[in-house]
């Protein structure tokens, strides 16, 4: 009896969904950890109203990022744990991407969208074995 290499790998995610979920959810961390900083250098040549807002702001930018980044490694290495905080972030940025489009700020939309839609997809067939 003879197996083909094809028959081994059925049902099997393919390796580049797998890069394309991580790569795409590393992508966006590191755009929410630039705006945690564009806050912290824009407190500092701007006025802040509400402190503690500003701090909130940061903080959760901080930690958004600091959990795409880590979940991005997880789907790099086939992790389960790494796909739920992608989804859930791509669920959240699908609908800003909309509401970014139909309030006169199309390009910013649009870029969320071009983003968030992919990475949603190839998280969520990012199954693993």
């Amino acid at each position: 009896m003879t197996t083909t290499s094809e028959g081994n790998n059925s049902g099997r995610t393919p390796d580049w969904v797998y890069r394309l979920a991580s790569s795409l959810a590393l992508l966006e961390g590191l755009i929410v950890a630039s705006l945690a900083i564009f806050l912290i250098i824009n407190a500092f040549i701007s006025e802040v109203e509400a402190p503690s807002a500003w701090l909130a702001e940061i903080a959760f930018a901080a930690l958004g990022s600091l959990g795409l980044i880590v979940a991005s490694r997880g789907l790099r290495h086939r992790k389960n744990w790494g796909r739920a905080p992608v989804v859930i972030a791509n669920l959240i940025a699908t609908p800003v991407a909309y509401y970014l489009i139909t309030s006169d700020r199309i390009l910013l939309g649009v870029i969320l969208g071009l983003i968030a839609i992919p990475a949603l997809l190839a998280t969520w067939f990012s199954i693993p074995e």
